[in-house]
């Protein structure tokens, strides 16, 4: 009898242990708009000027999942459904909205990047010391539910192609010391020399009193890409116009290598007027496959950051696909 009674008291603890937390609802959050002031773009600081913390590591090759958007599904539904942060899918994927998100929409999941160090003891191991590179258009915006996106690309200026890059975001209160800390990838796997590559970190709850921000550069490695792991893939050619409230850009990505091209993706990055990032976004191409020579074409849009509907100042566009297995 004592047995019996001992191995229910187990199955009920075991049951509780499984229930799965009630859903929270999604924010809807209105146009963003500027609060601070650009700052001057700047270089990666020296190694010793300031002492960073450990940052995630990366693993060599991520490869995302693509997840389609069904009927019904919010932002946040996806993101419990594969255990990572709203931030990490917005990231991923651009400044994603609710208003933006449509059914049958394809989204990269970020699997496998920034995560924790088996062993470690829960700390996150340092990284290397980067590689010179320059961040610019970098701007802060303000969403009416009161989180804040800073934004910006990082531009490889010399030496070779570079993967694994990752910014670090500060805001800073009126005195000059941080009070808050995001760190963020660069959208490609791999920035080409004298290529550039957008970035954001999302803040859901800053704290009161921020007054500017700072971006430093805290990884960015030699890449002997494209040529390995990752073909050659080019823009073609391109086609923008408004799209209602969206800015949408069409065209067609060619690839240069030898081989198949899997994962082909394409980045589209707005300015405004003083060449800062009011937006981006990256989305699978197609099924995301490109036989070797071959076109394919490719159609992508974005809400940017300013007034409802009205045309960027300027955009770029940016693709990539990795080497398909035989």
């Amino acid at each position: 009898m004592r047995r019996a009674m001992r191995w229910m008291t187990i199955a009920i603890i075991l049951s509780a242990g499984c229930s799965r937390p009630t859903d929270t609802p999604t924010p809807t959050p209105g146009p963003l708009r500027v609060i601070l002031p650009t700052p001057t773009p700047r270089a990666t600081r020296l190694p010793g000027e300031r002492t960073l913390p450990p940052t995630f590591t990366p693993a060599p090759t991520p490869t995302p999942v693509i997840h389609v958007v069904q009927p019904g599904e919010t932002l946040i539904d996806i993101a419990q459904r594969y255990n990572i942060s709203l931030d990490a899918l917005q990231a991923a994927n651009g400044v994603l909205t609710p208003e933006t998100l449509q059914i049958g929409q394809q989204l990269i999941i970020p699997i496998g990047i920034g995560q924790l160090v088996p062993g470690s003891g829960g700390l996150l191991l340092p990284t290397p010391t980067p590689l010179p590179v320059t961040i610019q258009g970098t701007a802060l915006y303000e969403t009416p539910a009161g989180s804040v996106w800073v934004l910006g690309e990082v531009l490889n200026p010399e030496g070779t192609a570079l993967e694994n890059t990752q910014v670090r975001v500060a805001l800073l209160d009126g005195s000059g010391a941080e009070v808050a800390v995001g760190t963020a990838f660069a959208a490609l796997d791999v920035i080409p020399l004298g290529g550039k590559s957008p970035f954001g970190v999302l803040f859901v709850s800053p704290p009161a009193g921020v007054a500017s921000f700072v971006v430093t550069a805290i990884r960015a490695e030699a890449s002997p890409e494209p040529g390995n792991r990752y073909m050659p893939v080019v823009i073609a050619s391109r086609q923008s116009a408004m799209d209602g409230l969206q800015f949408k850009v069409t065209g067609s990505i060619a690839s240069q290598g030898g081989f198949n091209a899997a994962g082909v993706s394409v980045v589209l990055t707005t300015y405004d007027e003083a060449g800062r990032v009011t937006g981006y976004r990256q989305a699978i191409v197609g099924d995301g496959t490109l036989a070797a020579g071959g076109v394919i074409e490719f159609e992508i849009a974005i809400a940017p950051n300013g007034p409802a509907g009205s045309l960027p100042a300027d955009y770029s566009l940016a693709a990539q696909g990795r080497t398909a297995q035989p």
